[in-house]
């Protein structure tokens, strides 16, 4: 089934149990990578490398100012020009959310958690570290250097980089392809190298990781042109999914959904992912109605567990839209009305990666309606379709706990329904049919980054700010 060469570098599928370990190990090495004391620090080094005139001036700063031995300044600057110029992408959606909040403002965990999804501040205390702790990974401080000057402007927390590059449309694809997505990172940081002209810190740094993942970019070429019918499963490990991607390369779709079906044949899988959706909490509130669908394929009743999934699929991206308030109770709300959304729509969420979005819209929706319509009676002994719904779901929880972790999908729309003259937040609102509520939020939030100004009365006004950033000059950090 694969390539004897091949299966020696990949790991063999792995079971849920074994990909809820693998996921919980990865984040807690990089927990463990950052204390509290880094976060603090590396954020207190920005202002002194923002006075500094170079890099050892910054380094100089930075020591004195905190009283700490060269070498550990060295560490806090290098990883405060990492965040700020070349931001991991294999963080998760908690430790994005808070790790840039954090990093972009003067405010404690303490003080940031209740704006977040985050259940308490010791777990955002960890997701903080989580997201330092990534960097940390990702930088070799040894082979950076500290002798020429810094750009005439240090990075800023809400830096704006006007620099296109080929932007890869599987970048959801965590461990799978998380280290062709690095390769675009570095070259982001190239770029950014060379338009500061600090190139010879970064350059042969990047020189070395950049030639070893040439054949796994061209790989990821590969798979994006290709007619895989999985590259939305984004979250399983690197080496399962290059399995499965060989699979289909070889012998095509239907035995890469054969070796997906595999993986939820033993009780204890099943089991393995009952236990791994506890984590989420869209499960937690359709516990019962899963389990029972979970349940169901596990004994072959696949009649009941497919037309349960499809429902639930649909039901969780129908609360997420109504609860981010991105569409009003009393709309007709439909999951592939919310995830099909394109850009430039008031109610288009970036965080649903395209290549989810295009499986959800061609190939989930159409057996949504045909059998739950009741058009089709030809699924009972379905197993494969029955496999793929809880793959679906295994995504789709993770494409909703990003999707909670962002605030500001409405924010250009927002500025701009003022720009063109809706001056409350009530027909702002109106005008955007978003919920009054959310509209409110994000009217306060973007007051506070000085893009609108907000009367008592709630009529609204973009600031010189907000054209700037409507006008692609500048960007906002909540």
């Amino acid at each position: 089934m694969t390539e004897s060469g091949d299966q020696d570098d990949e790991e063999e599928v792995a079971s849920a149990e074994e990909l809820m370990e693998h996921i919980e190990e990865n984040w807690q090495e990089k927990v463990e990578k950052a204390s509290l004391d880094d976060c603090r620090q590396i954020r207190t080094a920005g202002e002194y490398v923002r006075a500094a005139d170079s890099w050892q001036d910054a380094v100089d700063r930075v020591a004195d100012g905190l009283d700490i031995p060269d070498e550990r300044a060295e560490w806090l600057v290098g990883l405060y020009i990492k965040i700020f110029t070349d931001p991991s992408k294999s963080i998760t959606g908690y430790g994005l959310n808070i790790g840039g909040r954090y990093f972009s403002t003067e405010k404690s965990v303490e003080e940031l958690q209740p704006n977040t999804k985050i259940d308490s501040v010791e777990e955002a205390e960890e997701y903080l570290r989580e997201y330092v702790g990534a960097h940390a990974e990702e930088v070799d401080i040894v082979e950076l250097t500290f002798t020429d000057d810094l750009p005439d402007e240090p990075p800023y927390p809400s830096i704006d980089l006007d620099i296109e590059i080929p932007t890869p449309q599987l970048t959801g694809l965590s461990e799978a392809l998380e280290t062709i997505t690095k390769s675009y990172q570095q070259q982001l940081a190239t770029q950014i190298a060379t338009s500061f002209d600090f190139s010879s810190y970064f350059n042969s740094f990047l020189r070395d990781a950049l030639e070893p993942l040439s054949d796994l970019t061209e790989q990821y070429r590969e798979i994006e042109e290709s007619e895989f019918e999985f590259k939305w499963l984004s979250n399983v490990k690197h080496g399962a999914f290059m399995q499965l991607y060989r699979e289909y390369r070889e012998e095509g779709n239907e035995a890469a959904a054969e070796l997906l079906a595999a993986q939820l044949r033993d009780e204890e899988d099943i089991e393995g992912f009952k236990e791994y959706f506890q984590s989420f909490d869209e499960y937690e509130q359709r516990q019962a109605i899963i389990d029972e669908a979970l349940d169901a394929h596990a004994e072959g009743r696949y009649a009941l567990s497919i037309p349960t999934l499809l429902t639930q699929l649909d039901g969780v991206f129908i609360d997420t839209a109504l609860d981010i308030g991105l569409w009003r109770p009393d709309a007709d709300v439909t999951g592939v009305a919310v995830v099909g959304k394109g850009e430039g729509s008031p109610r288009h969420i970036s965080e649903i990666d395209e290549e989810f979005r295009d499986y959800y819209r061609s190939r989930l929706w159409p057996n949504r309606v045909d059998i739950l319509h009741g058009k089709r009676a030809d699924y009972a002994d379905d197993e494969l379709l029955s496999a793929k719904l809880i793959w679906l779901l295994f995504q789709t929880l993770h494409t909703v706990e990003n999707i909670r972790s962002a605030e500001d999908f409405g924010d250009y729309h927002i500025l701009h329904a003022v720009e063109s003259d809706v001056q409350s937040i009530t027909a702002v609102a109106d005008h955007l049919d978003y919920q009054v509520d959310y509209v409110e939020d994000r009217c306060e939030s973007l007051e506070e980054q000085d893009a609108l100004s907000v009367a008592e009365d709630g009529k609204v006004s973009i600031t010189e700010t907000g054209h700037e950033y409507l006008e692609g000059e500048r960007s906002l950090t909540d």
